[in-house]
């Protein structure tokens, strides 16, 4: 059989069992123990199915990042595995449908037989004059009338309202902000941390006071401590990742320019990163000069 399969589970020794299972029935298989780096490879490749386990360690767990692949596009069907088959989403979200749930744990024949199955299903086409008639519908029977019934409630008489006590509000005044003196501050966040390290050495060089992060999570709580002259962000992070993390930054009132510089992205992930308000889409493969360029454009004005 042919396929491509991703495995997603935070435990190494299932996922190499399962990995053997499904590599000695003819698929090719690739593993994830945690949800960003599952997102990550389906983003980045094809794949016929996926597996997912719903007790990932750490966010995004199983039932979020289903919800996040369908929310990007990943249109592969998606098995999930959960003990006693309990596989329910915290919120009503249709994203987070599994299209099988396997209860956990399972054996050989259990995991190739639904394997099998997304993989090979086929819908019949309807044929004209074959389908069969639905069944007849029994016209709803209309309930019995009831003798209205009218009774007179005896309005309680009601206590005079209290008089009210005018106190002396203090009137709040906003905490005066005085405009920081120094080098323009640029934010970088960016998973790899060779590829990091290379923008933040340019950006020092041309004078930028820069912070570097590695994780959503940090870089989130850095803009709630520090203001900043430009963002610049990869989408694919460590913890939080890039869309959550824009998502929470503008939703905290973060008005600074950010700029999304990735390794890859599709037309799909646009609309939801002008959403919030993104300057620019910027491809880790341009040119270094065209993101100096753009840095110094953005981060002066």
């Amino acid at each position: 059989m042919e396929g491509r399969i991703l495995v997603v589970h935070a435990n190494e020794l299932i996922l190499d069992v399962v990995q053997e299972m499904l590599q000695n029935t003819g698929y090719a298989v690739t593993l994830a123990t945690d949800g960003h780096r599952a997102l990550s490879k389906a983003m980045s490749g094809r794949y016929n199915l996926i597996i997912v386990d719903r007790n990932l360690t750490g966010a995004p767990d199983g039932v979020r990042l289903v919800e996040l692949l369908r929310r990007y596009g990943i249109r592969a069907p998606i098995i999930g595995t959960a003990p006693e088959a309990a596989w329910e989403a915290p919120s009503a979200s249709s994203l987070a449908e599994v299209d099988h749930i396997l209860p956990s744990p399972f054996d050989y024949g259990e995991l190739i037989q639904a394997v099998d199955t997304l993989l090979n299903r086929t819908h019949a086409p309807s044929l004209p004059g074959k389908a069969s008639a639905p069944p007849p519908v029994a016209p709803p029977v209309a309930p019995p009338e009831l003798p209205a019934v009218t009774r007179e409630i005896a309005q309680p008489a009601r206590a005079p309202a209290p008089a009210r006590r005018t106190a002396e509000v203090k009137r709040w005044e906003p905490r005066r902000i005085t405009k920081r003196e120094g080098p323009p501050r640029v934010l970088l966040i960016d998973s790899n941390d060779a590829d990091g390290q290379v923008v933040a050495r340019h950006l020092t060089e041309m004078g930028y006071d820069v912070t570097a992060f590695c994780g959503g999570q940090d870089a989130y709580e850095a803009t709630m401590l520090n203001d900043y002259e430009l963002i610049l962000t990869d989408i694919w992070l460590v913890g939080m990742d890039g869309f959550e993390m824009i998502e929470a930054m503008r939703k905290s009132g973060v008005t600074t320019p950010i700029a999304v510089r990735t390794s890859y992205i599709t037309r799909k992930m646009v609309p939801e990163l002008l959403r919030w308000r993104i300057c620019k889409i910027l491809l880790k493969s341009g040119n270094m000069q065209d993101l100096l360029s753009f840095v110094r454009q953005t981060a002066a004005s």
